[in-house]
């Protein structure tokens, strides 16, 4: 399976591409790389990859360039809502999608690949942070709600037991 900790690639390509050679010069350099073709992510591409987390999807050339590309990218950001899309180097940049510059050097398409791995990271460790809060605040507000229903009862039956007390004397307190 690879090494938990590894950031792990998709690289996302047409049905008629074959896997591009940065696949294997970044597999190479210690990134795990999970192939997908496009038109096989539907409808959800929750099987790719099995359940290891996927950190950033590389969009192939062909698939760039493809007009399935935005259905494609639609299903991946429903089941991976804070994947990155980034462009392989020699793809026509996409609006909305990263692009890796087509003059970086390996070295530096991996550190700008490391940066977007370490970014998406952050993005879910927040997102998991506030998860756990929004959790706490839910237990919170729960017993907020009994607390207010304790309380409201017992302001019903003072008001209930205040009712004939004043119904038995005027103003002054005495009988009318």
């Amino acid at each position: 399976m690879g090494d938990p900790c590894e950031p792990v690639l998709m690289m996302l390509r047409s049905a008629g591409e074959a896997v591009p050679a940065l696949a294997g010069r970044l597999a190479a350099k210690g990134y795990g790389i999970v192939d997908a073709v496009g038109t096989e992510l539907d409808p959800v591409p929750s099987a790719i990859g099995g359940h290891r987390v996927i950190d950033l999807a590389l969009v192939s050339a062909g698939l760039c360039a493809s007009p399935d590309l935005p259905a494609v990218a639609a299903r991946l950001r429903v089941a991976r809502p804070r994947l990155p899309l980034v462009c392989l180097p020699e793809a026509t940049p996409v609006p909305g999608l990263h692009v890796l510059s087509r003059d970086l050097s390996l070295s530096a398409i991996c550190e700008r690949l490391d940066a977007l791995v370490l970014a998406a990271a952050q993005g879910r460790a927040e997102a998991e942070r506030l998860r756990g809060m929004a959790a706490d605040l839910t237990v919170q507000v729960r017993q907020a709600r009994l607390g207010l229903a304790e309380a409201v009862a017992e302001a019903r039956r003072l008001v209930a037991e205040a009712r004939p007390l004043s119904g038995t004397g005027g103003p002054d307190g005495r009988p009318s």
